[in-house]
């Protein structure tokens, strides 16, 4: 119970600070704002064009980022997945990552008795030590 109000207090006061360092609205006048738009319209170059070019150059490509998100979620990495449940195996973080959601959903719904996070732990360790083919005999069991 000590750990879920700390978190808790954590999270409060995490959002009162980020709400305290907003910026205030302040109304200027329309005159600044006209200065500000004339200064951005001469910053900007008279190729828009190549401009557009190169930034589309920079992207990856839809099917690419797709590929990209898809070896993600079939791939998770041995040591990012263990570090994780040892660290945060108390909320299922590792379970999330690793695609097992019904094991982090018990492990969030569970995180006041404590055992989630000695088994997070346990498993962590058992994550680490493992050899290649082992992880990805796991993960293969995981994905079914």
């Amino acid at each position: 119970m000590k750990k879920t109000l700390t978190f808790l207090f954590a999270v409060a006061m995490g959002a009162a600070f980020v709400h305290a360092q907003a910026p205030t609205s302040d109304v200027t006048p329309a005159t600044d704002q006209v200065s500000q738009t004339i200064e951005w319209a001469e910053a900007v170059p008279a190729d828009v064009s190549q401009t557009m070019e190169i930034a589309d150059a920079s992207f990856p490509a839809e099917q690419n980022v797709q590929t990209l998100l898809d070896e993600f979620v079939e791939h998770p990495d041995q040591t990012t997945a263990a570090i994780l449940n040892i660290l945060l195996g108390d909320f299922g973080v590792g379970h999330f990552y690793t695609g097992q959601t019904l094991r982090g959903v018990l492990d969030i719904i569970f995180c006041w008795t404590g055992i989630p996070a000695v088994v997070g732990i346990v498993e962590g360790i058992i994550w680490l030590c493992d050899d290649d083919a082992g992880w990805e005999a796991r993960v293969a069991r995981w994905q079914r």
